[in-house]
Formats: structure tokens, C-alpha cells, sequence
């Protein structure tokens, strides 16, 4: 692993996350602040909803040049690393090892997982925890109980071995686990049934440990671009999502606060199929593939440059003219227009201190 670089403290982190989101409601900022970085597109499952296990992942980032890619951009405060399924390269540690010591203002890593390697999962889980994130959460997928779960996920015996990789990672000191169910017409209207499934198997389950979204369709990402992900199942998806926010508890903490208001902005995105405040992708936060490509988001199927093709460098990228020109195209509302957490939390961040900005365009 590699030597260690001084941790900026916990007030620090935070406030700089604060002066971050702070700034964007008012400008597009030096440098972003969030990064999804899909890591990898191997996965071991084979969802109806997305199509990346049908990738052949050749020539991603290896270590080098993902040490290379942080070394030169390290100004994080906030990290999601996606897949496919991350533990399914060898060097996940590593590479979040690299993260965590260069990303010296690091607040937030999140990454999700299908929980289906369950022991690996877990002591991988455990090492990183070791070295003291400010905040680590990590999602494990569920899509149903048993029988659905593991005809959406397309693995038998999947959700056995996910219900228990959650019980576990529970038992871990400095994590944040929750279960992310997402919604499509292939499971609509099952969310309580999901919900009553999980807790018979753990009595201590709340609707909190529940995180919901809806499925998207994305051609660089999931694949899914030809998909019909809700069908005729627009009512039962709203239906669950008003029994989700039903069962939710008032939201006093910050992550909890994000996850409400992105709830309670969803039903305007199903109505009109537009982003229901203004988007910041370019502005606070961009996406990087497994291969080096930088896209504005998940969703936005329109690559801006390689890593690779820049020196490893993301604030060379980021401060070209045409970034800055689709950036603002993607601020006026032309763009595919979606409502992911991966996107939303940071534009409901963008938007508590300028009105203006909760009018979308």
C-alpha cells in the first residue's frame, strides 16, 4: 500500500465540502467535487434492468494509472465508486487505498454491491474501514425478496447471500450500510413485500436502512438504452414511492436530509421526465469509466476526453472551452435529463442557497 500522506481533520473536510456546494449554487467550480468513478464494468449477475455484465471489460485503468489519474487530481471531497462489481478486481483495495491517501480532503466514499461475495466483501470492507475514511457507506442492491429478487438480479441464490453480506458489514465499526432497491416494472409495486422479506430475516430492520430510486436507461453506462425499464407500471412505482416516504423518519441528519429531498423531488421527474432542479453536472461533479473516459454524468452519453489522452490529469479536462461550453448547454436543460442519486444529490446541494436554481430550464 502506499505511504500515507496527513489526513486534513474532520472540521476541515466538512467545511470545505460545505464552501464547496456553497459556491456552486453561484458558479461552476475549479475543480469538481464529486466523482462517480465506475471502477469496472466485471459483475457477476445478470439484471433485467442493466445490461453491463454483458461488457467485456478490457483495458481499463490499471493501478498504475489510477494512482497516476490521483496523484494528479486529489481534490475530492466526495467519491461514489460504481461498477459492475468492485470487488471483483483484485486491486479494489489498492486502488481505494490510492484514493484515500491522496484525496487528502476526502469526506465521503461510497461504493455499491451486488453482496454476492460475500466474504471478500466483507474483510475487504473491514481493511478499508481500517483506515479511518471520514465517512464510508456502502449500498448492497436488492430487488425483491428471495424468488423476485433473484429473477430481477438473474442469480439464484443471490439474495441468501446479500441479506447476509448487509447483516454482516452491520457488525463493522465505521460503517454506513444500507439496502438500495431500485424500482422498474419488473418489480413495482413489491417494495413492502421486499421490506417484510428482509426484516424476517433481520428484526432489527428499519425502513431507514432502505434507500429507493428508479431504474434509467444510460447507452455508456448501464447499457440499458433500448431497455423499457417502468412499462405499464408508472402507478405501482408511484405507489411505492409514497409508501416509502410514508415510513421514513423526519430527516435530521445531512445524508438523510439529501435522501428526502431527492425522494421528494422524484414525482415531478415521473411526471414531465425532467430534471426537477438544475443540473450540476460539469459544474460540482462529472463521471469517469472504467477505460479513462470523462462523460458529463451517468446518463449523458457524450464523452469529453481521456484521462489517459491528458496526462492523467482531470482539471485539464475539465477547464477546456468545450466542457465549459456543455456544461452550460447542460445547465439550460439540454441534456437527457434524469433523477439518479448519483446526480441529484449534489444539484439539491447546488440550489439551498440560490433559488434560481431550483427552476429547471
Amino acid at each position: 500500500m502506499a505511504p500515507r500522506r496527513p489526513v486534513a481533520s474532520t472540521p476541515r473536510v466538512y467545511a470545505e465540502l460545505a464552501l464547496n456546494a456553497a459556491r456552486s449554487n453561484f458558479q461552476r467550480l475549479p475543480f469538481p467535487y464529486k466523482l462517480t468513478y465506475a471502477f469496472t464494468y466485471r459483475c457477476n449477475y445478470g439484471c433485467k434492468t442493466c445490461e453491463i455484465w454483458r461488457r467485456r471489460p478490457v483495458n481499463e485503468l490499471s493501478l498504475d494509472e489510477i494512482r497516476r489519474l490521483f496523484a494528479r487530481s486529489d481534490r475530492f471531497s466526495w467519491i461514489d465508486i460504481t461498477g459492475g462489481e468492485v470487488f471483483l478486481r483484485k486491486d479494489f483495495l489498492p486502488v481505494v487505498d490510492t484514493i484515500l491517501t491522496s484525496c487528502t480532503r476526502l469526506l465521503l466514499l461510497h461504493f455499491p454491491t451486488n453482496g454476492y461475495l460475500t466474504d471478500a466483501i466483507v474483510a475487504g470492507t473491514r481493511t478499508i474501514a481500517s483506515w479511518s475514511p471520514k465517512k464510508l457507506i456502502l449500498t448492497v442492491s436488492v430487488d425483491g425478496d428471495q424468488a423476485l429478487n433473484d429473477e430481477v438480479r438473474g442469480i439464484e441464490g443471490g439474495w441468501r447471500r446479500q441479506i447476509e453480506t448487509f447483516r454482516r458489514l452491520r457488525e463493522l465499526d465505521g460503517v454506513d450500510v444500507v439496502l438500495g432497491f431500485t424500482l422498474s416494472r419488473h418489480n413495482a409495486g413489491q417494495l413492502e413485500r421486499c421490506f417484510d422479506a428482509a426484516r424476517a430475516e433481520l428484526p432489527e430492520l428499519t425502513w431507514d436502512d432502505f434507500h429507493v430510486n428508479v431504474a434509467h436507461r444510460s447507452e455508456h453506462y448501464y447499457g440499458n438504452h433500448e431497455s423499457d425499464l417502468v412499462g405499464d407500471a408508472d402507478a405501482a412505482i408511484r405507489a411505492d414511492l409514497v409508501l416509502f416516504r410514508s415510513h421514513r423518519r423526519p430527516p435530521f441528519h445531512p445524508v438523510a436530509f439529501l435522501e428526502h429531498e431527492y425522494l421528494r423531488r422524484l414525482g415531478r421527474f415521473l411526471d414531465g421526465g425532467r430534471t426537477p432542479v438544475r443540473c450540476h453536472a460539469l459544474r460540482s461533479s462529472c463521471f469517469l469509466d472504467p477505460f479513462g473516459e470523462v462523460y458529463p454524468c451517468s446518463l449523458y452519453s457524450r464523452p469529453i476526453g481521456n484521462v489517459r489522452d491528458a496526462g492523467y490529469d482531470l482539471r485539464a479536462i475539465w477547464d477546456r472551452a468545450e466542457t465549459r461550453r456543455l456544461q452550460r448547454a447542460i445547465w439550460d436543460g439540454d441534456c437527457p435529463h434524469c433523477w439518479t442519486p448519483c446526480e441529484a444529490y449534489q444539484s439539491i446541494l447546488g440550489s439551498l442557497l440560490n433559488p434560481a436554481n431550483l427552476v429547471p430550464r
